[in-house]
């Protein structure tokens, strides 16, 4: 099954207005509600806890249930302190239990109908996640349509002051837009320019050994003629952008330039299919992921 976001960004409208926040009650976790709380355009988040279920039963069950039943208290504990946060912001609250945690999450991102599912990683773990497991990883690389954000557990933990004005409320004002220029990736670029409170757009073509060929500064120079076109494009919207050309592996370039530029977002375009579908670019959004100290937003909804 595909799981899908439903709504579109029109014109100048904030694409992100309802959120998944699946939670697992840890101090980062609180870091990241506090900072998504204050992210341009947030009308409503949907705060998920879920309980891994195990498949032996009997006295497991008993646990179980005590589990969800303190999921409950401290969820609502969560919408009490995101009303103090920003009343604005409407919270419904949801529990489960499942023996499948990431396939939960996508399963309530698509009944919920939310745009965009915000998790964080520990990526000194190897995307050990929130849940004890692979769950970041495996929620970016099963089939869906649903956008997903990433918040680094090594940023989170630093959120406070100019930090977490960079990272939080200004999150859109200098985004990374890593290009194959292809018709998804060109997509995913024209929505992010639509984004409120955009500042900077920097854009970003790494060229492989296997593109470049015999020599490579032809196919630096060509992907300079295509950026051309495309900052005219953004500066016609009074965006200010600039493109950066560079030769090496995305999956290390990314990073690289997010951390040298100091951008206060990294965004890329993913297939619907997951990560081994699209050998190419969705295995280099699971390894920017891996190595990127900055969030990530993965977009999918237009697949």
């Amino acid at each position: 099954m595909i799981y899908g976001s439903h709504k579109r960004n029109p014109r100048g409208e904030a694409m992100f207005e309802k959120i998944l926040f699946p939670t697992d009650f840890s101090e980062p976790a609180k870091t990241e509600l506090n900072c998504i709380t204050s992210i341009p355009g947030i009308r409503e988040i949907v705060l998920l806890h879920v309980v891994r279920q195990s498949v032996i039963r009997g006295e497991v069950a008993m646990v179980e249930n005590i589990a969800v039943h303190a999921a409950e208290v401290y969820l609502r504990t969560a919408k009490t302190y995101i009303a103090a946060l920003n009343p604005d912001i409407r919270v419904r609250l949801d529990d489960t239990t499942s023996p499948d945690i990431p396939e939960t999450i996508l399963e309530k991102a698509e009944e919920h109908g939310v745009d965009l599912i915000v998790i964080h990683a520990n990526i000194k773990s190897t995307m050990i996640g929130i849940f004890l497991n692979r769950v970041p990883s495996e929620v970016l690389c099963r089939i869906s349509k649903t956008n997903v954000m990433i918040m680094p557990t090594t940023l989170v933990g630093t959120l406070t002051g100019k930090t977490y004005e960079k990272f939080c409320p200004m999150i859109f004002s200098r985004i990374l837009c890593p290009t194959d220029f292809s018709e998804s990736s060109m997509k995913a670029i024209t929505l992010a320019g639509t984004m409120k409170g955009v500042g900077e757009m920097i854009l970003l073509h790494a060229v492989e050994k296997s593109e470049a060929g015999g020599d490579p500064r032809e196919a630096v120079r060509a992907a300079e003629v295509r950026f051309m076109a495309i900052c005219e494009n953004l500066a016609a919207q009074n965006i200010r952008t600039r493109a950066i050309v560079v030769t090496g592996k995305p999956e290390i370039e990314i990073p690289r330039l997010a951390q040298e530029m100091d951008v206060s977002l990294i965004w890329m375009r993913a297939t619907a299919q997951g990560c081994l579908h699209d050998f190419f670019f969705g295995s280099a959004v699971h390894d920017v992921i891996m190595n990127s100290r900055r969030p990530v937003i993965v977009i999918r909804s237009f697949e």
